[in-house]
């Protein structure tokens, strides 16, 4: 493995610490939905880079890379520029909260226990750009090359990789110093158990995204079939088990803020979608036709079923995770 590769594992590797030191700190403070949504998180990310690289020098990928050239000398630059730009932001940020004190003012913002219904539409719109990352698996047919998968496995990596760095810095300024974290707009799309010490969403989704693109993604083309699929099913399912619930939800189930209505039309539109991309793809592997309607059903059963259950755990870990997860498997034998 060449020195570029073990830099971008030492950072990422890094950040897994990070991240268990926030949960457990969450733990010390009594948050136990927080510990537990951090812990989880972060154990997915060290286990999912372990075990990737034992994939790569498994599978005989050339020279044992992380990530081929020239996506691990992008990925370098690009922590470099960000951080410096970050920290421009960090200091104007310390600037604006030394003048507060000085004049004895503390901006303050208002915070409703329910999110209001336009930002938890941003909210869920936002998934959709990196649904739109994961699809460049199958959207580079001008790449004219026999590996064209090999190719776009490293994009893929590299695209939600320097997603994760930027977007995980950010979440450890917000929890470990909110007064200097730069992006206090983003707390909108927050919600109130959000604002603390757990991870937001956005987190949640990110490690999900980028684990199963670990985990999967050199499996060709079966995994990148696999992993399009959950993540449309788990995204669109979201989409409208939410939307749907908030809007025309009733029947709540058991003590939580979700509805049956809601539950269903996740399952529903999870299935649909499922089918649809699962046909859209069907160029890139040998389809059975029991694959196109088993696969979608299972996907929309276990989404339904984790979200019933309403796990400590952000919905945007566990669907991506654990739907990709099962459904990688149960492909070797349907798909």
């Amino acid at each position: 493995m060449n020195v570029l590769s073990i830099i971008i594992l030492s950072f990422f590797y890094l950040y897994s610490l990070i991240l268990l030191y926030i949960a457990f700190l969450a733990k010390s403070k009594g948050e136990r939905g927080a510990f537990i949504n951090n812990l989880v998180n972060a154990l997915v990310l060290i286990v999912s880079i372990t075990i990737n690289l034992g994939i790569i020098s498994f599978l005989n990928i050339p020279r044992n890379e992380f990530i081929i050239f020239p996506f691990n000398f992008l990925m370098i630059a690009f922590i470099v520029i960000f951080y410096l730009i970050f920290s421009i932001f960090i200091l104007r940020e310390k600037k604006k909260v030394i003048e507060w004190k000085e004049i004895d003012e503390k901006p303050t913002s208002k915070h409703s226990k329910q999110l209001p219904l336009k930002y938890d539409i941003y909210r869920k719109l936002t998934h959709l750009v990196v649904l739109g990352i994961i699809f460049s698996y199958f959207t580079l047919d001008f790449y004219i090359n026999r590996d064209i998968m090999f190719f776009t496995q490293n994009l893929v990596v590299f695209l939600v990789g320097i997603s994760l760095i930027g977007l995980l810095t950010a979440e450890i300024i917000r929890i470990l110093n909110p007064e200097i974290y730069p992006l206090k707009q983003v707390n909108q799309i927050l919600r109130e158990k959000e604002l603390h010490m757990r991870f937001g969403p956005h987190i949640s989704m990110s490690i999900g995204c980028f684990s199963i693109i670990l985990l999967y993604g050199l499996i060709q083309p079966i995994g990148p079939v696999v992993i399009c699929t959950a993540m449309t099913m788990a995204i669109f399912g979201d989409i409208a088990s939410n939307l749907i619930g908030r809007i025309k939800g009733k029947t709540i189930i058991r003590n939580t803020d979700k509805t049956y209505e809601g539950l269903f039309a996740g399952m529903i539109i999870s299935f649909i979608s499922g089918v649809i991309i699962l046909i859209l793809l069907r160029n890139f592997y040998d389809p059975s036709i029991l694959g196109f309607f088993l696969i979608p059903i299972l996907g929309a059963l276990i989404i339904g079923g984790i979200d019933y259950l309403d796990l400590e755990i952000d919905d945007n870990l566990t669907f991506n995770f654990i739907l990709s997860t099962i459904l990688f498997f149960i492909s070797f034998f349907v798909l």
